[in-house]
C-alpha cells in the first residue's frame, strides 16, 4: 500500500501543470472505474455467498465420523455465509482506499493526507504488532489454563453423569444430587479459573479496570443480599431431599406439584392448575409436608371427621364409614380403613375415618367421593348427620334424609306435648 501510495503521488506530481478539466476527468474516470469494480464485486458475492448465491442452494453435507455428525451442514453454511460477508467488506475498504488515494492526490493541498494516514496506521499496527508479541506468553498461559479447566470438567460431568444414572455409586450420595452438585463444583472450577488467569489479562491492573471492579463488587453487595439468600436456601433445601419435582407438597398454605426447583424459587402447580413461585428463602421458614415421599411405597392416611349423635351406637357408625370407603376409587381396600373416636362432645361424637391411598395427587378427587359415599350410606341405614341440637328444634319439619331412603309410613314429628296434656287431664 505505501508502494501504491508513493507511485500515485509520483505521478500526480507530474500533473502539477495538468488543467482543472483534466484534473476532474481523472477524478470522473476514477469515480467511475471504482463504481464498475464495486458492482462487479457486488455481483460476485451476490452470486458466491448470498441467499441468492448458487453455491449455498446446492445441498451441503454434514461432516460425520463413522455414524457421529461432527459438523452439522446448518453450520458449515452459516459460517460460510459469515466468512464470505467479511471478504466483501475487506474488498470494498480496499476499493475506497485505492480511490481515495487516486482522488485526493489531485489536490496539492490534499496530496499529503493518503501519506499521513497510511504512515498513523502502520504505526498503529507496528504498536499492535508489538504488543501482541509481548502478550504470547500470558496468552499461552490463559490457553493452558482455560484447557485444563475445560478438560477437568469434562471429567467431573461424566463422573456425576454417572452418579446420576446410578452406574457410579458413593455412600451416602443420592442420584438427585447429582446435577446441582455438577453446577456447583463447576462454578466453583470458572471461578478459580478466573482468578489464576486475571493478572495475566491485559489492563487487569489499570485504575480504570481496578474502579469498575470495585463498583461491580459494591454494586452486587447492595443489591444481592435477598438473592444470596434465596440461592443459599434453594442450596440447603435441595441437600435436605425435603421433596423432589412432581411431588405433592403443602408449603405454608399452599398445596400442590413440584414443577420447578431453582436456586432461587420453587414452583408449584395447585390442583386449580395455577402456578404460584415461592421464594426459597420463605420456603426454609415454614415447615414442608411432602405427601409423595412414602406414597408408593406404604401409602399416606387421609382422614375425614362426621359428627353423630349419641343416639346411634358407635359400632353402627365404623360399620357405615368403613361400608362408604369401600365405594371410592383410588384407595386401598377395606382392611387398611378404620374408624377413630376423636371425641365425646355435650350433643355429638366425633368420629374420624381414616383411608390409604397411593395416589396422593387425588386428594382433592378422593376426598368427595369419600363426601358423596358417607352421605349414600348414611341415608340408606337411615341415619341423619347433623347435631342432636337441630333435632331439639325441629318442631314438626322433615328430616334431613332424602325421600327415597325414608320409610314409608314416615311423618314429621313435632313436640312431644301429647304426655304433657295427658298429665294435666289426670290432674
Amino acid at each position: 500500500m505505501k508502494e501504491y501510495i508513493d507511485r500515485v503521488t509520483e505521478w500526480s506530481s507530474g500533473l502539477m501543470d495538468a488543467s482543472f478539466f483534466d484534473r476532474a476527468l481523472i477524478i470522473f474516470l476514477a469515480s467511475l472505474g471504482a463504481l464498475i469494480c464495486w458492482l462487479v464485486v457486488r455481483r460476485l458475492f451476490r452470486w458466491v455467498g448470498t441467499e441468492h448465491g448458487r453455491i449455498f442452494k446446492r445441498p451441503i453435507r454434514s461432516v460425520k465420523f463413522q455414524n457421529q455428525e461432527i459438523i452439522q451442514a446448518e453450520e458449515i453454511t452459516k459460517w460460510a455465509k459469515v466468512i464470505t460477508r467479511l471478504v466483501r467488506k475487506f474488498c470494498f475498504l480496499l476499493l475506497m482506499a485505492i480511490y481515495g488515494v487516486l482522488v485526493l492526490t489531485q489536490f496539492d493541498s490534499l496530496r499529503h493526507i493518503p501519506e499521513r494516514v497510511w504512515l498513523y496506521v502502520s504505526g498503529t499496527y507496528m504498536i499492535l504488532q508489538q504488543d501482541v508479541i509481548n502478550f504470547l506468553p500470558s496468552m499461552l498461559f490463559i490457553l493452558m489454563v482455560a484447557v485444563l479447566a475445560h478438560f477437568i470438567i469434562r471429567v467431573v460431568k461424566v463422573v456425576f453423569d454417572g452418579l446420576g444414572r446410578g452406574s457410579i455409586e458413593i455412600n451416602g450420595f443420592y442420584q438427585e444430587w447429582a446435577h446441582p452438585t455438577y453446577v456447583l463444583v463447576r462454578l466453583l472450577i470458572i471461578v478459580f479459573a478466573l482468578v489464576v488467569v486475571f493478572p495475566y489479562l491485559p489492563g487487569s491492573g489499570s485504575p480504570a479496570l481496578q474502579g469498575l471492579s470495585i463498583f461491580i463488587g459494591v454494586l452486587v453487595s447492595l443489591g444481592s443480599t435477598s438473592a444470596v439468600a434465596n440461592i443459599i436456601a434453594g442450596i440447603a433445601i435441595t441437600y435436605m431431599r425435603a421433596f423432589q419435582t412432581g411431588d405433592r407438597v403443602r408449603i405454608a398454605d399452599t398445596v400442590g406439584d413440584i414443577v420447578e426447583k431453582s436456586l432461587l424459587v420453587t414452583r408449584i402447580r395447585t390442583p386449580k392448575n395455577v402456578v404460584i413461585s415461592i421464594p426459597n428463602a420463605m420456603i426454609m421458614n415454614n415447615h414442608i409436608v411432602n405427601y409423595s415421599t412414602h406414597a408408593r411405597e406404604t401409602g399416606v392416611l387421609l382422614h375425614i371427621q362426621v359428627t353423630i349423635g349419641y343416639d346411634v351406637p358407635w359400632r353402627q357408625v365404623h360399620e357405615l364409614l368403613i361400608k362408604a370407603s369401600e365405594q371410592v376409587d383410588h384407595i386401598e381396600d377395606s382392611s387398611h380403613a378404620f374408624v377413630l373416636q376423636k371425641s365425646l362432645g355435650d350433643f355429638s361424637v366425633a368420629y374420624e375415618l381414616n383411608v390409604l391411598t397411593r395416589h396422593p395427587r387425588k386428594t382433592q378427587e378422593i376426598y368427595s367421593q369419600l363426601h358423596q359415599s358417607i352421605q349414600d350410606a348414611f341415608n340408606e341405614a337411615g341415619v341423619e348427620i347433623l347435631s342432636p341440637i337441630y333435632n331439639a328444634v325441629r318442631d314438626g319439619n322433615d328430616i334431613t334424609i332424602p325421600e327415597e331412603h325414608r320409610p314409608t309410613d314416615y311423618q314429621p314429628s313435632g313436640f312431644k306435648l301429647n304426655s304433657i296434656l295427658g298429665k294435666g287431664e289426670r290432674g
